[in-house]
């Protein structure tokens, strides 16, 4: 997976608030990294996001989390070129 893929998608899981993304670092000075990085990614934002929002109600929550929430997690996945994690 391409570098810039990969720090776009992090860039959008940390703007909707996610801890690990905003923890995680750039990747710089390499084109490419492994697709687990990706996935990585992907798996604790939601989890995150899924905790932090368990609390709303059903109608407002989309796989357990924020619609919001929900949205950034696949934009990135699709960012990324990913459709499993």
């Amino acid at each position: 997976m391409k570098a810039a893929a990969y720090n776009q998608a992090r860039s959008t899981l940390a703007d909707a608030g996610s801890r690990t993304a905003a923890k995680s670092h750039p990747i710089h000075g390499k084109t490419d990294v492994p697709v687990s990085y990706g996935t990585s990614l992907l798996a604790a934002a939601r989890d995150e996001f899924r905790q932090a929002d368990k609390k709303l109600p059903a109608k407002d929550k989309k796989s357990d989390m924020s619609i919001a929430h929900y949205n950034a997690v696949h934009s990135a996945a699709k960012t990324m070129g990913i459709d499993t994690w």
